[in-house]
């Protein structure tokens, strides 16, 4: 499905005739294996950061004696990120080829994590601005990735590293606050992440050591420039940006908060934690049951309407009885965050071209992400101003209701509602 030809024409939205690679030799070939397994790597490092953050968020402030405002922006920061430098992402790529642009990335990553090993606030702030960077350009580059080295499995590939991202956030929630008791610090503890992903990194330098040549002398090849403003300007890249920009929010308000509200609650900081945890681990087995729902005609509107009953479900329960029955919200909202695997594959699947993947992906995310930014901030401010749980709750049920709204009409533009 293409969505640029339906946009005003400008001089820059047209793709350039595609780069064709130079035939790799024998020893060049890359198996398909070895690349997929860099692409789960990729995957399970996408939220290690982020979790691990946000589980020690508590130890965290009394250990560096974090200022209300660095408390406040640190679950923010990862999704300001994501949208500053997932902007950047496009010419990255057609500048240095996007699997080039996924070395640095990683580089990026690992170097971030391992600087908040630190004990100090500016560490923990420049480590992690350092490291969302790096992950701002994973996150957009994946889909375009799966698209071009699995173009006839998208959904598949799409269901497997979106249930190993699952895994990863849920890992690092349920053993972030044992491990950093274990190595005596919390700061520690979130530098043990970088291991994973000095492990991604390696994986994929061995992927491109083993890619063809294109003509022009990157891996893979740049591609053409597609207009983000005429992606904009189409109601499919308008309505998967809005979608993308709401689930993120609920999703990244959640991973932010949910410890925190639980702990005010009387809940000790681990099992807050295994909440958390529980809350990702649901899209671990259910990412694939959606995925596979939302195949056959008409069912893409179903699935999205029932992943966001879900998330209004859970919300609900947090905001009336947040410790009555936690597991149960946790599951609820667990399942209302397979949003984000539905709306990648409506992305990895959409566009005539990488180079057209590629842009959406970027607009969808880059916008998308500083629209999630508001999620954590609005509530650690509402939080801050009220003393309590229910003005923030409240917010949260009023954007799950119009990521409801923006799924079902997403749905119908891809003639599926």
């Amino acid at each position: 499905m293409s969505f640029v030809s339906s946009s005003v024409p400008s001089r820059d939205s047209a793709p350039a005739p595609p780069v064709t690679a130079a035939p790799p030799g024998p020893r060049r070939a890359r198996p398909a294996w070895l690349t997929a397994v860099a692409v789960v790597l990729i995957a399970l490092n996408l939220r290690l950061g982020i979790s691990s953050a946000s589980a020690l968020l508590e130890a965290l402030r009394t250990d560096l004696a974090l200022p209300s405002a660095v408390a406040a922006l640190l679950p923010t920061l990862p999704t300001l990120c994501f949208a500053a430098a997932g902007a950047g992402t496009g010419a990255l790529a057609r500048r240095v080829g996007a699997e080039r642009a996924v070395l640095l990335a990683l580089a990026a990553l690992t170097a971030g994590l391992a600087i908040r090993a630190v004990p100090a606030v500016w560490a923990l702030l420049a480590g992690t601005a350092l490291g969302m960077s790096g992950l701002a350009l994973c996150n957009v580059l994946l889909p375009t990735l799966v698209r071009t080295h699995f173009p006839g499995r998208t959904g598949l590939l799409t269901g497997v590293y979106t249930t190993t991202l699952a895994l990863g956030a849920a890992a690092a929630s349920a053993v972030s606050v044992p491990l950093a008791d274990s190595v005596g610090s919390p700061s520690l503890g979130l530098a043990v992440w970088a291991v994973p992903a000095l492990a991604a990194l390696v994986v994929w330098a061995a992927v491109r050591a083993r890619a063809p040549r294109a003509a022009d002398g990157s891996v893979g090849g740049p591609g053409g420039r597609i207009s983000l403003r005429a992606v904009a300007r189409t109601r499919l890249g308008a309505l998967v940006t809005v979608y993308f920009g709401l689930q993120a929010l609920n999703a990244y308000a959640v991973v932010g908060w949910l410890p925190s509200l639980l702990s005010g609650q009387g809940m000790s900081e681990g099992a807050a934690g295994a909440v958390l945890a529980v809350t990702q681990a649901v899209g671990i087995p259910v990412s694939f049951v959606v995925l596979a729902a939302a195949k056959g005609p008409g069912r893409l509107r179903g699935a999205f309407v029932g992943v966001s009953l879900a998330m209004l479900a859970g919300f609900t329960g947090l905001l009336l009885a947040p410790v009555a029955l936690p597991m149960v919200w946790a599951v609820l909202v667990g399942l209302g965050m397979c949003s984000f695997p539905l709306v990648l594959a409506v992305i990895a699947q959409s566009g005539s071209s990488p180079a057209e993947t590629t842009a959406l992906s970027t607009l969808s995310q880059s916008l998308g992400y500083l629209l999630a930014a508001l999620g954590p901030l609005a509530v650690g401010l509402l939080h801050g101003a009220t003393g309590g749980w229910t003005a923030p709750m409240a917010a949260l049920l009023v954007t799950a209701a119009a990521q409801l709204a923006a799924g079902v009409l997403l749905s119908r533009c891809r003639g599926d509602g």
